[in-house]
């Protein structure tokens, strides 16, 4: 190849005859054009006459230099010049090393990185070279294996939820004593512990070639509460103006999830974080699950939510027993029902309420307190509590005895209290009064009540004052329309003491008969230390074991973990970052003993302090391409067919010249050029452009597919389902089909999928654009293994009535149960059953057309003579196949099938097989009773 710039030319050798053009030109203006003969019979009339229009004795200039670039375009476009064309694998002796960046970031764009990888491989097969496919995500040492063998391992690759190890990449590499001739690595364009190293070091040990995305993945920290609201942080690696926007998902009726809230996140200049919030109702912040990325997500761009954020364990001390009169016009009665959405409150003594491990503590109208109370309280509050306190009498009336031993030692009053108060009070309307009840003002936008509006009907009548000091103002949350203080609050240590100068009760204001009241406290509770926030310390954690309920999938989504997941330790989850051995997800603690109840904690794979950094720059002569770059432009055909039409323009030229023009020859000529000149365009591609990555990558290979319901569990049991009778598929027969693709019909294209397996539930059940989508794609050849998973003998879990609506919105042709003598028993295995996870089922397939003479007539026919070759376009069953076939990333099975020692899931295997064999081969297994009557018929 010979390049010029982005310009490469495939066979450079052509452009040699380039030099031939002046001699070309020489030729062409020393040999003038043959004279032409006109035969006139008074020809001896005109001798002697002199004639004086004489003919050029060479050729015109312009018709020189037609010819000249008409042999110029040709040579040039036989020369194949491509723009843009990328690095290729040229022939030679040693492996290739391909290194994947197989975690998380990879994710987004995976489907555009497997794709590139195929190329890869397709490179070094047509160069004949081989390949060592070296996964960045695992560091063992991969064996060196063909192309085309690295393609069927490529084809059941797909991204980890956790982060590469470039260490151990690099350590193994290092380690190895494998001669590695070239390198091509697709990295995620993010740089982490030893990329920088590994990359120095590939680079010494040959031709290095990067392959990165265009835009490295963002991600998401674990959601938590600031002030009261719901925030996070986005991440990212490069610079420039961006918008992010970032999804909050909560647990929906019925299973599943629903949006609540969708907030961006707006980048300017070099910022690589930037925190949201979410402006949610206080009474949904606590149902938030989950947040996700909206473009692009990944398991780094998701993150579970954990119990910081959900209600909390609240202690309530009252001076005042309660009686059966007295209970619903108590001041903790109203303080009950307004924590009641937000908390479970448990009452009783400080002592009581300190041992219950309460996350927030209110006090009602208490003045003096033991000292023993009083430190115990003030050390809670300094670890992480947060005390709410409302005045009242009693707290009236210990004012003045605080204030002057406070005066009196210099000291700053009573440390549970926010401010210094001031002795009397103040009394607003009534008849001594010269002042009338006062409304609420507005509150500050600093304040955890931002957003509330006070109603126009809560006035205050007394409360209790605060000492003016240089730093009050920082210390109060509301205030009455005059500016009075009527909520402060400050910091003591890590936790807060907030004091409402009101009473709990309707005696003093009407704050507490508001749906204000409720908001209010709901604001103060987010405030507080969830019940399972964050890891439990050393003491915890040491001699446990836990497990995952629920993993994080690769694309962010939530995955039910198997009951073949292994137990995690506690000290393992302590010291090791998420990866294989502790993938993100949430765990349950199961070997209790005996110290409190279940604990659940999150494992999110991106932490607080966390920052991605992007990947370090290229070594000098490494080659560095962009995954979805510009795509490689051909001249040679359109050169090609210019240099037809310039040897067109040549021939008209020629005429007009020698004078043979007419109109005759003028429409032969533009007749021949035109087909001649189109014929010569290639590449005339009748794909539409709205096609997915995944859609195109479907075509190139034989893809699985299967219907996705919307329901995480069952979509991620049909995948691993597909990717298991996959592998049997390339272990066990000629095909070799890709990595499965979820569809959703209607929106998706189904003519690339020969096999589409389809788990129908009553609680996911089509629509009209799905049925038509399905119906379309069965009247083109398509075969659907519809499995209604519940191992009924009939139809499954839909009722008789909604399986006829199917059949009907499908079109389904007459349906029977398969029998023994079904072609779909002997199409590769022989079978008598077609056992899933459930066994004893029945399955039904198209029902075979009679013959002539009725039923009567068809009855002593065998079932495959009556198919002849027709192919039944729908399975129907309720095995649960999926189950049975499904294995993880280690080629195990996911679920127990079966009893122990019995054969059921090999069963079922078989049948998958057969399955794919009868779609894709049709009936010719059936054909095989002609074969002594053609044989006869040859004479064989």
């Amino acid at each position: 190849m010979l390049s010029v710039g982005s310009l490469v030319f495939l066979n450079p050798w052509v452009l040699a005859a380039l030099i031939a053009l002046p001699i070309l030109w020489w030729l062409l203006r020393a040999i003038p054009p043959s004279p032409r003969t006109q035969v006139f019979a008074g020809v001896r009339l005109l001798l002697g006459l002199e004639d004086e229009e004489r003919q050029t004795h060479k050729t015109p200039w312009w018709l020189l230099l037609l010819r000249c670039l008409a042999v110029a375009a040709a040579l040039i476009g036989f020369a194949q010049p491509v723009l843009n064309l990328n690095a290729r694998i040229a022939e030679g002796a040693g492996p290739v090393l391909v290194l994947m960046d197989q975690g998380w970031a990879s994710a987004p764009d995976w489907a555009e990185r497997t794709e590139a990888a195929r190329a890869i491989l397709d490179e070094a097969d047509d160069a004949g070279r081989d390949i060592l496919l070296w996964r960045v995500a695992e560091g063992d040492v991969p064996p060196i294996v063909s192309a085309k063998a690295a393609q069927a391992v490529l084809g059941s690759t797909e991204p980890r939820p956790w982060r590469p190890d470039p260490v151990a990449t690099f350590e193994a590499l290092e380690g190895t004593e494998i001669e590695i001739a070239e390198t091509v690595w697709l990295h995620d364009g993010l740089s982490r512990d030893g990329t920088a190293e590994l990359l120095e070091y590939v680079a010494g040990l040959g031709p290095l070639r990067l392959i990165g995305p265009e835009v490295a993945a963002r991600a998401l920290t674990q959601p938590r509460l600031e002030d009261g609201a719901l925030s996070a942080d986005v991440l990212r690696s490069d610079t420039g103006a961006e918008r992010v926007e970032v999804i909050a998902l909560a647990e929906a009726e019925g299973g599943g999830e629903r949006r609540i809230a969708v907030t961006p996140a707006m980048f300017d200049g070099d910022e690589e974080r930037k925190t949201i919030t979410f402006d949610l109702p206080t009474e949904l912040q606590s149902t938030v699950t989950r947040i996700i990325l909206a473009d692009n997500p990944s398991a780094g761009g998701a993150a579970f939510a954990d119990g910081s954020i959900r209600r909390i364990a609240a202690g309530l001390v009252a001076v005042e027993a309660e009686t059966a009169v007295t209970s619903l016009i108590s001041p903790t009665h109203y303080i009950e029902k307004a924590l009641e959405p937000w908390a479970d409150v448990n009452r009783g003594d400080i002592s009581a309420v300190l041992a219950a491990d309460s996350r927030a503590i209110v006090l009602v109208d208490h003045g003096e307190m033991a000292d023993e109370d009083r430190n115990a309280l003030t050390e809670w509050v300094e670890a992480g509590g947060l005390l709410i306190r409302f005045a009242g009498p009693r707290l009236a009336a210990s004012i003045g005895e605080q204030g002057f031993r406070a005066s009196a030692s210099g000291g700053q009053g009573d440390p549970l209290l926010p401010v210094r108060l001031r002795r009397g009070g103040r009394v607003l309307g009534g008849a001594l009064a010269w002042t009338t009840p006062r409304a609420l003002g507005p509150f500050d936008t600093d304040s955890p009540f931002r957003g509330l509006t006070p109603p126009a009907e809560v006035d205050v009548r007394t409360q209790v004052l605060a000492e003016p000091s240089p730093d009050l103002s920082g210390k109060v949350w509301a205030t009455l329309e005059d500016g009075t203080p009527l909520v402060t609050a400050k910091r003591l240590g890590e936790g807060r003491v907030v004091l409402f100068h009101v009473s709990s009760d309707a005696e003093w204001s009407s704050l507490p008969l508001s749906g204000l009241f409720v908001e209010m406290l709901g604001r103060l509770a987010t405030l507080a230390q969830g019940n399972s926030s964050g890891m439990p310390g050393a003491a915890e954690m040491t001699g446990t074991l836990w497990r995952a309920d629920t993993l994080m999938g690769r694309n962010g989504q939530p995955v039910a973990a198997t009951s073949l997941t292994e137990s995690v330790t506690g000290e393992a989850m302590l010291s090791d970052a998420p990866g294989p051995e502790v993938p993100p997800g949430i765990y349950t603690r199961t070997n209790q003993r005996g110290d409190g109840e279940a604990r659940s904690v999150v494992v999110n794979l991106i932490a607080e302090d966390d920052t991605l950094a992007p990947f370090p720059p290229s070594p000098t002569g490494a080659v560095v391409e962009t995954l979805g770059g510009e795509a490689p432009v051909r001249y040679g055909p359109w050169l090609l067919a210019l240099a037809i039409l310039l040897a067109l323009a040549d021939v008209f030229g020629t005429l007009i010249a020698s004078g043979r023009w007419s109109s005759r020859t003028a429409a032969a000529g533009i007749a021949l050029g035109v087909m001649a000149t189109f014929g010569q365009v290639p590449e005339a591609l009748a794909q539409s452009e709205d096609l997915t990555p995944e859609a195109l990558a479907a075509t190139a290979e034989t893809t699985l597919g299967y219907v996705l319901t919307g329901d995480s569990r069952i979509d991620q049991v049909s995948e691993r389902g597909m990717i298991g009778l996959g592998n049997a598929l390339r272990q066990r027969t000629a095909i070799e089909p890709g990595a499965p693709i979820g569809v959703v019909p209607g929106q998706d294209e189904l003519s690339f999928y020969p096999v589409l397996y389809w788990p129908l539930t009553a609680e996911r059940l089509p629509d009209r654009a799905q049925l038509e989508a399905l119906s379309g794609y069965l009247r083109g050849g398509g075969f659907l293994i519809i499995d209604t998973q519940n191992g009924s003998s009939g139809f499954g879990g839909a009722s008789a009535v909604q399986m006829r609506e199917i059949a009907r919105g499908l079109n389904l042709p007459p349906l029977s149960p398969v029998g023994e003598d079904h072609v779909m028993t002997r199409t590769f295995y022989l079978l008598t059953a077609f056992p899933g996870r459930w066994r004893g089922g029945r399955v039904w397939a198209e029902a075979a057309p009679l013959r002539e003479g009725g039923e009567d007539a068809a009855a002593d026919i065998p079932q495959f003579d009556r198919i002849d070759d027709n192919v039944s376009p729908v399975l129907v069953g309720s095995a649960d196949w999926a189950s049975a076939w499904a294995t993880d990333d280690t080629g195990l099975p996911m679920f127990p099938i079966g009893r122990p020692g019995d054969r059921q899931r090999e069963m079922a295997i078989r049948f998958g097989v057969n399955a794919v064999m009868y779609a894709l081969t049709g009936n010719y297994k059936s054909d095989q009773v002609h074969a002594p009557a053609v044989l006869q018929r040859l004479g064989q």
